[in-house]
C-alpha cells in the first residue's frame, strides 16, 4: 500500500510540475474492438468459432480493448432487429461496427484444419530398417515390400491406423478492418501444428499455440503508447498501469517529442529521437515507475514512451589469449536478457591450443555460463562469471587419423561492458580455467555397412599428447545489442 500511495503521489506532482497537456498519441482509453469469425460461426464446437474465441479471450486479458466478441453483438443486433448470418461480409462488418460503437474489428479466418494420423517416431525407424533389407534382398524383396504395404493400405483404408498419435494443423488469418470504410487496416497470420496424442488432446496443444502467437500478434498490432511523467536518478515515472493491461516486466522505449516543421507551405512531423530504454519495476492503477536498462541520452518529463514487444539479445564477438598454456580463441557469445542483473550465456569458440608435443592443435567449443552483475548501470556493467565449457581439440595421430579428444574446462572470471552506442559495447575480461577433465584421442571411421565405427588413436612414436587448458585468459570484444 505504501508503495502505491507514493507511485500515487509522484504522479501528482508529476502532473503539478509539468502543466501541460499530453501528447494525443498517448494510449488514454480502452479501444472498442468488434471480433468476429469469417464463417462457422454459428457452430460454438467448429474451428472457426474456437479460434475466434480465442482471439476474443487473449485481447480481454490483454485489458487494453473494450472486446465485443458475437455474443454480444448478437444482443446489440436484438435490440436493432437485424438478424446477423453465418458469413461476414465487409458490407455486414459495416453495419455491425456501427451497432456497436466500434472503430475497428478484427476478422478471424481459418484458412486450413486438418487432423490425421502419423507413424510413431519408433515405427518409421522400423520401416527405414524394413526397406534397407528390402533393398539388400534385391528386386524381389522390394516388390515384396510394396505389394505387402498396398494389402495394409487398402485393407486400413478407413480406419485410423495411428489413433494416439494424431498430428494437427491450424492455419488462419486475423484482419483488422476500418468499420467505417470497411477497408483492411492490417493483418496476421497464425501457423500451429502438434504432433501426439488422440485428437482432442492434439488439438487442445496446437490451440494453445495459437493463443500464444495470437498475444504476441495483437500486442505488437496495438502497442501502448505512455508519456514520461518524472524521472529521478535511474527510475522513471510512466503513465499507464494496471488498468490498461501494463504488467511487471513490460518495455518502454523512450523518444523525445516529435517537431513540425513548415516546408513549401506543408506542416510536416518530424519523428523524436530513441534516447533509452525502460522496463517496468512497479504499478498502480493509472501509473508505472520502471527502471532505465540502458539510455545513450537525457530523459526528460514529457518524453513519448512507447511498448516494446521485442526481446532484448545481444551476441558479443571476442579475442581470448593466454600466454601460459598458449592458445588463441575467437569466441561468439549469446548472452540470455543481457541487461538484467542476472543473466546466461551460451557461447562458440574456434581457436588452437598448444599440446605436450609442442604441435599446435585445432579447437572447437561451446557452452553455459551465467553472469551476475556487482555494478549495473546504463553505461557500465561489472559482472562475475562462471562457465562450464566443452571443447574438443583436433589433431592427426601417428598414423595420419585426423583424431579428437574432449576436454572439460570450466572456469571463473570478470567481465566489464562500457557503452559506445545505443547498440554497441565494449567488452573487456578475465577468466581463470580451474580444472581439466579430459577424454581420450579417438577417430571415426564408416564400416561397410554404413554406420560408423569409433577406434582408439594410434601413438606408436611417442606417449599421447596431452593438452592443458588450465590458466589464465584475457579477451576484448565487442557486445552488439538487438531490443
Amino acid at each position: 500500500m505504501n508503495r502505491i500511495f507514493i507511485l500515487s503521489l509522484l504522479l501528482f506532482t508529476a502532473f503539478g510540475k509539468a502543466q501541460q497537456p499530453l501528447s494525443p498519441e498517448v494510449t488514454l482509453a480502452k479501444q472498442p474492438l468488434l471480433i468476429l469469425p469469417a464463417k462457422g460461426g454459428d457452430d460454438p464446437e467448429s474451428i472457426d468459432s474456437k479460434v475466434t474465441a480465442i482471439v476474443a479471450s487473449k485481447a480481454t486479458e490483454l485489458k487494453r480493448f473494450e472486446v465485443i466478441d458475437r455474443n454480444h453483438l448478437e444482443q446489440l443486433l436484438e435490440e436493432q432487429a437485424i438478424q446477423m448470418s453465418g458469413i461476414i461480409d465487409d458490407q455486414s462488418i459495416v453495419q455491425f461496427g456501427k451497432v456497436a460503437s466500434a472503430p475497428e474489428a478484427l476478422i478471424v479466418r481459418v484458412l486450413n484444419f486438418g487432423q490425421e494420423g502419423v507413424p510413431p517416431e519408433d515405427e518409421e525407424e522400423e520401416d527405414r530398417k524394413d526397406r534397407k533389407v528390402a533393398r539388400k534382398a534385391g528386386l524381389f524383396g522390394i516388390i515384396a515390400k510394396q505389394v505387402v504395404d498396398a494389402a495394409v493400405d487398402k485393407a486400413t483404408k478407413d480406419v485410423e491406423r495411428y489413433p494416439n498419435n494424431i498430428q494437427t494443423i491450424i492455419q488462419a488469418e486475423v484482419r483488422k478492418v476500418d468499420v467505417e470504410t470497411g477497408k483492411s487496416l492490417a493483418s496476421f497470420t497464425i501457423n500451429a501444428s502438434h504432433t501426439g496424442g488422440n485428437k482432442k488432446a492434439s488439438l487442445a496443444k496446437t490451440l494453445l499455440q495459437v493463443g500464444w502467437q495470437v498475444s504476441n500478434q495483437l500486442r505488437e498490432m496495438y502497442l501502448l503508447t505512455s508519456e514520461v511523467l518524472d524521472v529521478r536518478g535511474n527510475e522513471v515515472m510512466l503513465l499507464l498501469g494496471k488498468e490498461m493491461g501494463v504488467q511487471k516486466g513490460t518495455v518502454f522505449e523512450i523518444a523525445s517529442p516529435e517537431t513540425k516543421k513548415l516546408l513549401r507551405d506543408r506542416e510536416i512531423t518530424i519523428p523524436g529521437r530513441t534516447v533509452g530504454i525502460v522496463r517496468v519495476t512497479e504499478l498502480s492503477r493509472d501509473a508505472n515507475r520502471g527502471r532505465i536498462l540502458r539510455k545513450w541520452d537525457r530523459i526528460e518529463p514529457g518524453y513519448r514512451a512507447v511498448e516494446s514487444t521485442r526481446h532484448i539479445a545481444s551476441i558479443d564477438l571476442q579475442g581470448l589469449y593466454s600466454n601460459n598454456v598458449p592458445a588463441y580463441t575467437l569466441q561468439a557469445q549469446l548472452d540470455i536478457a543481457p541487461l538484467d542483473k542476472i543473466s546466461g550465456a551460451a557461447h562458440f569458440n574456434l581457436g588452437t591450443v598448444r599440446d605436450s608435443r609442442e604441435d599446435t592443435d585445432f579447437r572447437f567449443g561451446f557452452g553455459f555460463g551465467l553472469q551476475y552483475k556487482l555494478i549495473h548501470t546504463s553505461p557500465f556493467a561489472l559482472a562475475a562469471t562462471i562457465t562450464l565449457p566443452i571443447n574438443l581439440i583436433f589433431r592427426s595421430d601417428d598414423q595420419s587419423h585426423s583424431v579428437a579428444l574432449p576436454v572439460f574446462s570450466p572456469e571463473i572470471g570478470a567481465r566489464t561492458t562500457i557503452m559506445l552506442g545505443p547498440t554497441r559495447d565494449l567488452v573487456l575480461a578475465v577468466s581463470y580455467v580451474f580444472a581439466n577433465a579430459t577424454g581420450s584421442w579417438k577417430y571415426s571411421k564408416e564400416n561397410d555397412e554404413g554406420d560408423t565405427d569409433t577406434f582408439a588413436a594410434v601413438w606408436t612414436n611417442r606417449p599421447a599428447p596431452k593438452v592443458d587448458l588450465r590458466g589464465f585468459y584475457f579477451s576484448v570484444g565487442m557486445r552488439f545489442l538487438s531490443f
